[in-house]
């Protein structure tokens, strides 16, 4: 977020709400000869003229939380220092243009200097303070006014109330009003990308404005893409975030003992410390569930679980509108196994059960299921094919309940007799599909 400090301070009196917008256009001085630049603009020239000119890098520029302040205040030292008295000198055995010289001089301005910390984290407060007031006068601002992205209706009063229009109206989910700062210029932004007929999520540009209305709608891009760093800037939680100390994203991937340090497990581990080298995998029983160990049985929709089934079926009623005992009362016990695994396999793959839509995040997965009623089974065509005997969640709790049902209860004097057609014709198939080496 660009800002510029004496014109905050300036017009702060005169015009408070102008002075909380951030400014752009500001004119920064090289560190060290005469050239301007206008920020933001020409910021990348700017740090490519300080390398290649100057031969001075500055550390994490991306995370500086304002950079116009920080260059104008090092440009005034520069003025009356060298660079050696601030920055780590580095020798490199290239030049500027990647041309091999033997021991060639580099400077390093970065936040080991305390001077240059010090500035770093007061920049970061400042801007935290810019924005929370922003954010305070968005909230409470009834004299904003904008015509629809997407319909002719003109929203006066909130900007909370135009954010709501676009999700209520046009499905569009921009973000909620208490977590989002300078809204105005995230609007602008989207106008801009909606006139260029480009996509929102996935950036792509159409030909014409109902091919990308029905493109947004149908592969659910009616967002912002989360992965573009230039969206940052419109988010409250990214102005308190600690830059100084970021986590590696590789320790996300480390095994749990590794996450957690401060634990210490006394426990012996005697298949690893005991087992014959030679032994078989088969005889590891750490996965075996103990006798009298509950069986966690989950939603076929949603991440709801419980240890007994009743309370899922009752849940999916409840929560999804589906009597599972009913919906299934004409199946088998294997053609329920079909049915769960199907489901399991559509959910995993962020498709819908009943239209086979594809969906990019479980949460507009779930949305449109609701919306559309399709927590449902799904057409019998779908689900009931030979490779949905096998389970495709891995200790899937259902799958061992299913003949408690209320359909497969049975006369405890009545014998029940599997037929060895059915027992052959799935043997057959197991057979085939391996042969096949089938793919999802």
């Amino acid at each position: 977020m660009e800002h510029s400090v004496a014109s905050e301070t300036c017009e702060a009196a005169a015009k408070p709400c102008a002075a909380l917008k951030p400014t752009n256009n500001t004119a920064i001085k090289c560190l060290k000869c005469d050239k301007v630049y206008i920020f933001p603009a020409d910021k990348d020239d700017c740090l490519a003229h300080l390398y290649l000119e100057h031969r001075l890098v500055i550390a994490d520029v991306e995370d500086i939380a304002l950079i116009e302040p920080y260059l104008q205040h090092w440009e005034k030292e520069f003025q009356t220092h060298e660079f050696e008295q601030y920055c780590t000198t580095m020798f490199l055995d290239q030049l500027p243009d990647g041309t091999y010289s033997k021991n060639e001089k580099y400077f390093l301005l970065c936040d080991i200097l305390p001077q240059d910390y010090e500035l770093r984290q007061r920049l970061q407060q400042q801007r935290l303070s810019n924005a929370l007031l922003r954010h305070q006068f968005e909230l409470t601002d009834r004299d904003f006014s904008k015509e629809c992205l997407f319909c002719r209706t003109v929203i006066k009063g909130l900007r909370a109330d135009y954010l709501d229009h676009l999700f209520d109206k046009h499905f569009l989910l921009v973000g909620k009003a208490e977590k989002l700062v300078y809204v105005d210029e995230l609007l602008e932004v989207l106008e801009e990308n909606l006139n260029k007929l480009m996509c929102l999520y996935c950036e792509k540009i159409f030909k014409d404005r109902p091919t990308l209305k029905e493109h947004m709608r149908k592969k659910g891009h009616k967002r912002i893409n989360p992965n573009r760093r230039e969206y940052d800037k419109f988010f409250l939680i990214n102005y308190n975030r600690n830059n100084a100390a970021p986590t590696p994203r590789k320790q996300q991937k480390q095994p749990r003992q590794q996450r957690n340090p401060s634990h210490t497990d006394t426990s012996v581990d005697f298949d690893k410390h005991f087992a014959r080298q030679d032994s078989d995998h088969d005889s590891d029983w750490s996965d075996w569930a103990g006798e009298g160990e509950p069986v966690v049985i989950k939603c076929l929709f949603c991440a709801e679980e419980q240890t007994e089934f009743v309370k899922v079926k009752q849940h999916m009623l409840e929560s999804h509108m589906l009597d599972f005992d009913e919906a299934t009362s004409a199946l088998n016990f294997y053609q329920k196994i079909k049915v769960v695994n199907y489901a399991r396999r559509q959910l995993c793959l962020l498709r819908c059960i009943c239209c086979d839509l594809q969906f990019d995040e479980f949460e507009l997965l779930a949305e449109h299921m609701a919306q559309e009623a399709h927590c449902r089974l799904g057409e019998r065509a779908s689900w009931d094919k030979p490779e949905f005997f096998f389970p495709y969640m891995e200790n899937d709790g259902m799958l061992c309940v299913l003949d408690d049902s209320a359909g497969d209860e049975q006369d405890p004097d009545v014998v029940r007799i599997i037929s060895e057609d059915n027992i052959a014709q799935i043997n057959k198939d197991a057979e085939r599909l391996s042969l096949e080496n089938f793919k999802l």
